[in-house]
């Protein structure tokens, strides 16, 4: 009698049944910081060229089949993409806290009641153009910048908002996108105090449900790539009972 481990086979894929992409695939860039795009379509199957050069581009893809989804009333976005080619343009989707929205519509020129569109299909690499641009413009976060500014310097940190770029002396520091918007938000404050609520709603926004123990997490990993002792702080000072402010 044959033990079954002889009679079992294990059957190798043949080359011809790999899926056609592999010979094309690009792992991308590495991603330091990052951009979130929302993507609401009926049929996401037709985007899926652009969420993979999306993807490639370092944004965080979050794909939705339906506009009334009770998630997207918690989520903060760069950008709102909505997919209009197949059914009544419409305007803007009403959500509070969302960035830029851009609608996607089947017939070029078609009125969006002044909305930003953009006709689809097209080349990936000139939607890419449009959403990147849009993406830039967007600000989830609700912390009021200086007019025109596109830097922020504070003693030797340096923040470029348009490149989501911080350096220390010169040198680059790999921040997350919260950690970004966290060191952001406190060098916007005017040297005010923000409390963990404040930090909450300006990073997560309203509908954020977590605790208030999610920023002190965060606070400590940003302290500790800044190099700043929460002892003797150099630039993040702990208001004990209230919040945090940039020191002086």
């Amino acid at each position: 009698m044959q033990r079954a481990e002889e009679s079992s086979s294990v059957i190798e894929p043949s080359a011809q049944s790999l899926p056609e992409w592999n010979d094309t695939y690009q792992e991308g860039e590495f991603c330091d910081t990052t951009k979130r795009v929302i993507i609401i379509s009926p049929l996401p199957g037709s985007l899926r060229t652009l969420v993979a050069a999306l993807t490639e581009k370092c944004y965080d893809v979050l794909v939705f089949h339906h506009e009334n989804d009770p998630a997207l009333t918690m989520l903060q976005a760069d950008l709102l993409v909505l997919d209009r080619t197949r059914g009544q343009v419409g305007e803007k989707l009403q959500l509070s806290g969302n960035g830029k929205q851009l609608l996607l519509v089947a017939e070029e020129g078609a009125d969006v009641g002044g909305a930003e569109a953009m006709h689809w299909p097209q080349p990936v690499e000139t939607a890419l153009e449009v959403i990147e641009k849009l993406a830039d413009q967007g600000s989830p976060a609700v912390a009021v910048l200086p007019d025109n500014a596109e830097q922020l310097v504070m003693k030797d940190i340096t923040v470029d908002l348009k490149r989501m770029i911080v350096q220390r002396s010169g040198q680059p520091i790999n921040l997350t996108k919260t950690e970004f918007d966290m060191l952001k938000a406190l060098l916007t404050s005017g040297g005010s105090v923000l409390t963990r609520q404040d930090i909450m709603e300006r990073i997560w926004g309203d509908g954020y449900f977590g605790g208030s123990n999610s920023v002190d997490v965060h606070i400590k990993s940003l302290r500790h790539k800044l190099g700043d002792d929460p002892k003797n702080p150099h630039y993040i000072v702990t208001v004990r009972g209230v919040g945090y402010r940039m020191a002086e």
